[in-house]
């Protein structure tokens, strides 16, 4: 064997990284040697080969073989000695990854070629492509010159992707990225340059896009995201937000050009789900501040939950508007911070996720008072919000039982209201959760009923014991708004038929009350009868009628 592809120094240097590949031709026998982790990864015949070129240039990706050859060309034309060329080239997988290939022609002392050889660097591996997609990283992204020209960068988020990887698993999410990747690169000019953040957020730059062709791009990005492709085929239909900046309009930095798209992208996904949000400074501030309220809110639930608080609020039945229920109702303060709604700060922990440890300290505490109050105010019905996001954890049911179990109290007055409604997505397993519940003993009702799409849906396919109807029907209710009385006269009817009870909140006034005579309703709630308190108020109060 050529001693030149027989040696200990060619072994030594071949097993020194997983992504630099080495290779070696003797270029009178044309016998060339690759390293053994080269000839593995990219599906290599063996070790030692002949006509390895032609071999390799198989490999190439069709749109790169000529510069390839062309820049070999250069190199055994005499015109320079060394080749450097980036290409992507097909592993053993079927998929092309990027690679910078540096090679050096030696000649002998007769002038004439003697040895070629070089490396192969997986540029993955040095962070300038992304090993899923292919697409350029954000230390690419980091190399770009903002300083010399005008246009716009916009950030693109596949809405509730988890979603996607929770039901089908981390695989077909990745094969959704990379058909998602492909489809941006055909839409996506010479001029335009696409970059993969992390998870499922990429950024388009745009060198000389405006407002208006920037919108045009977001529009058509969101028709292909609604007919993307999992494995085998299997139709994906994803929604996008997105975030927007002009430079120099909004800078010219890097670090401040990506501030400001995040800025952005946050307020897409928190105010206007499903568009694309342009930087401005009012956004900036409102940003700043969701995030100065993230984070008092993380703090507050890692030291045991400081700051949060229940409040009850009394239900009354009908017709002699005796308190029978009350409804725990969150509260949040921090001394450091102004008062924030509380469905704002619901909106956050659902956001984050984290209103399922808030949902698990809330069973706690109101659990810890149906414990007393069935014994000292028997019959009354203590109800708290759950939001769907805690019911699609598995173990959330199981965990509601036990902690009933321990507590030792009677489930039949403990009321359960699923908030977030409209965000059902698979009513199979929610129902199985409502079933399991119910059988215990459980009550579950609807809130806010009436407001969402999906109202019937609910009623259909959810097995439940009463419903709310929304307060936005009620607030402003007259005599005269025909429409509202007849939302509220179709709910009434539809639910006489089903068994179910109607309880209607947010009545606050005489007028109103005088209004819900007309109907058959279960519970009345509002501040005309009490607002929400304390729960050491609340056993004051319901002490006087108990």
């Amino acid at each position: 064997m050529n001693d030149i592809l027989d040696n200990d120094l060619f072994q030594a240097f071949s097993t020194a990284s997983h992504h630099v590949y080495i290779y070696v031709c003797d270029m009178k026998t044309d016998l060339s040697r690759w390293s053994e982790n080269a000839v593995e990864y990219f599906d290599m015949p063996g070790e030692y080969m002949t006509d390895a070129g032609g071999i390799w240039l198989h490999r190439i990706h069709p749109e790169d073989r000529s510069k390839y050859t062309e820049d070999l060309a250069q190199v055994f034309s005499g015109k320079t000695h060394h080749h450097k060329c980036e290409y992507r080239a097909m592993n053993r997988y079927g998929e092309y990854v990027w690679l910078e290939c540096r090679g050096t022609l030696i000649y002998n002392p007769e002038g004439k070629p003697k040895l070629f050889a070089g490396i192969m660097t997986r540029l993955d591996a040095k962070n300038k492509y992304d090993p899923l997609t292919n697409l350029m990283t954000i230390y690419e992204f980091n190399n770009h010159d903002f300083s010399n020209e005008s246009g716009s960068l916009l950030l693109i988020d596949l809405d509730h992707f988890r979603e996607i990887i929770n039901k089908f698993g981390y695989s077909f999410g990745d094969t959704v990225l990379y058909n998602f990747s492909r489809k941006l690169e055909t839409i996506c000019s010479p001029d335009q340059y696409v970059y993969r953040l992390e998870g499922d957020e990429f950024i388009i730059l745009l060198p000389g896009g405006t407002r208006e062709s920037t919108r045009q791009l977001f529009t058509v990005i969101q028709h292909l995201a609604a007919n993307l492709n999992g494995p085998d085929g299997q139709p994906v239909h994803l929604g996008i937000s997105g975030g927007a900046v002009l430079y120099p309009e909004n800078g010219g930095k890097r670090d401040v050009l990506l501030g400001c798209l995040e800025h952005s992208l946050e307020h897409a996904k928190h105010n206007a789900r499903g568009n694309v949000v342009f930087f401005s400074q009012k956004i900036a501030e409102s940003h700043n501040h969701i995030i100065q309220l993230q984070q008092a809110l993380r703090k507050s639930i890692l030291n045991h939950f400081e700051g949060f608080q229940l409040y009850y609020q009394p239900l009354v039945g009908t017709p002699q508007h005796k308190v029978t229920s009350c409804e725990a109702l969150l509260r949040w303060s921090d001394p450091a911070l102004p008062s924030v709604a509380i469905g704002d700060i619901i909106k956050l922990l659902e956001f984050s996720g984290e209103i399922c440890a808030v949902g698990r300290w809330i069973v706690d505490e109101v659990f810890k008072k149906a414990q007393k109050w069935q014994k000292d105010f028997p019959g009354l019905m203590v109800g708290f919000n759950v939001s769907y996001l805690q019911f699609k954890d598995p173990e959330f049911v199981d965990d509601l039982i036990q902690k009933a179990k321990e507590y030792r109290i009677n489930p039949n007055f403990v009321c359960i209201e699923l908030t977030e409604s409209s965000n059902v997505d698979d009513f199979d397993t929610l129902a199985g959760c409502f079933k399991k519940l119910r059988s215990f003993g459980f009550c579950i009702s609807l809130d806010d009923f009436g407001i969402a799409y999906s109202t019937l849906l609910l009623i259909r396919n959810l097995p439940v014991d009463s419903v709310k109807i929304d307060h936005s029907f009620i607030l402003h209710l007259t005599k005269d708004n025909a429409v509202d009385l007849a939302i509220i006269e179709s709910i009434v009817n539809l639910c006489r038929k089903l068994d179910i009870r109607v309880v209607v909140e947010g009545v606050e006034n005489a007028e109103i009350l005088d209004i819900t005579k007309r109907y058959p309703f279960s519970l009345l709630q509002g501040y005309y009868f009490d607002r929400p308190m304390p729960a050491d108020e609340f056993e004051e109060k319901i002490f006087k009628v108990y």
